[in-house]
């Protein structure tokens, strides 16, 4: 930086291209100079400046002063009269140096500031990820571009308002505590899984990572920032593959794993005081020769087929599930009643009575069941459904394609059929 005067005024140069002559002093003032203060009374009386082509030629120039300026700057002022500085003229320089290193600092950190922001802006408008800015209240100052393809609006439409007016009803208490926990400065990182309702109507599965934001001054909470990606295809992945863990891949029934735990489910209610209902155990009579009649495939369409028939028979609340070859079992919610219990498994046995069909050929099946009624034979799965097992062996001791009560824990089946 330069500051030249001519006598009649002052200026200051930042361009090495606006004016080369003066420019061409700055190597020897910074060889004769650094580091320190050095004033130049008469350059025709020093060999370093004499020859200079702005010494010698125009504008002329006589004297000079230098004074370090930040890290590596100089200050320089110039004459084209003789000059000899004061100290106190020297000290003004200084502190003028001292005020000039300042100003290049604040404009240094200000080009800094600007170019961090224009780096913010370049990776916020082109991150796959929807980048949120939001204050404690939960009031959104920003959002990234992508929320476009993400939920369907444009940034000004969501800008202002709260995420928590489109989050999905089933969401919306755990969404809330996470707010109250920004709110109160306690959430430092946290992630969460929510639905939020897209422009369409439709409803979009999304993780956002949040991070609680701090006064640089105060070093108060003052806000969040939040990275949030849509995970439908994750979503669809998980149900896909919970389904496949607690289903019957044949028949697409709940298997084994996931009717004992909708057993304990409803017998937990039970304690509680909920209703009464009726556990079945079911196996398919005549199913083997089937299998060695006509072979797996026709044992398969056929157990599809009868998935569907049991299927047909539930009322809202039941359950039926595949256990493992021709073994099915239910959970009836018919409070339990051993009239209605009856006419239920009647109805089941009828459905079996009309033929299957495979490729063309009618196969007769029959349908043997054990029923055990709860609370009457326990108040725990065990008893339940060991009580269902007996009842199904006396069923096919009588003869098959008929049903039978568990009178209770330890006692003989009922006869009813």
């Amino acid at each position: 930086m330069l500051v030249l005067e001519d006598g009649e005024g002052c200026w200051i140069d930042l361009d090495p291209a606006a004016d080369p002559v003066l420019w061409s002093f700055a190597p020897t003032l910074v060889v004769r100079t650094t580091p320190g203060t050095v004033s130049v009374a008469d350059t025709w009386q020093d060999a370093a400046f004499a020859e200079l082509a702005a010494v010698t030629g125009a504008p002329g120039l006589r004297s000079m002063a230098s004074v370090s300026v930040g890290a590596g700057g100089r200050l320089a002022v110039f004459d084209i009269r003789p000059r000899q500085l004061a100290v106190s003229d020297i000290d003004q320089l200084v502190d003028l140096a001292n005020l000039a290193g300042e100003v290049l600092s604040l404009e240094q950190r200000a080009r800094l500031a600007e170019e961090r922001g224009a780096d913010f802006r370049l990776l916020a408008e082109t991150s796959t990820d929807t980048i949120v800015r939001g204050d404690l209240d939960g009031i959104r100052l920003y959002i990234s571009p992508s929320v476009r393809t993400l939920l369907g609006y444009e940034p000004e439409e969501l800008v202002g308002r709260r995420a928590a007016e489109i989050v999905h009803p089933e969401d919306r208490v755990g969404f809330a505590e996470l707010m109250r926990s920004v709110r109160a400065g306690h959430l430092t990182v946290g992630v969460v899984e929510v639905r939020q309702r897209h422009r369409d109507g439709s409803w979009v599965w999304m993780e956002a990572s949040l991070r609680l934001t701090y006064d640089r001054v105060t070093g108060e909470a003052n806000g969040y920032v939040a990275s949030v990606r849509g995970i439908d295809r994750r979503k669809q992945e998980e149900a896909r593959l919970e389904h496949l863990a607690s289903h019957d891949a044949l028949t697409g029934l709940p298997n084994r794993a996931l009717f004992d735990q909708h057993l304990a489910q409803v017998v937990a209610r039970l304690r509680d005081g909920g209703p009464r209902f009726a556990v079945l155990y079911m196996d398919i009579d005549r199913f083997k020769q089937i299998n060695d009649g006509f072979g797996h495939r026709a044992g398969d369409a056929v157990l599809r087929e009868v998935a569907g028939r049991l299927r047909a028979a539930l009322a809202p609340g039941d359950v039926v599930a595949r256990l493992g070859g021709d073994e099915f079992a239910m959970v009836l919610m018919e409070d339990g009643a051993a009239a209605d219990t009856a006419a239920v498994a009647g109805r089941l046995i009828a459905a079996f009575a009309e033929p299957f069909a495979f490729e063309g050929m009618p196969v007769t099946l029959g349908l043997s069941i054990g029923i055990a009624l709860a609370p009457d034979c326990g108040e725990d799965p065990e008893p339940l459904v060991a009580g269902a097992d007996r009842a199904l062996y006396a069923a096919k001791l009588a003869g098959r394609n008929t049903f039978r009560l568990a009178a209770g824990i330890g006692t003989p089946a009922a006869p009813t059929s």
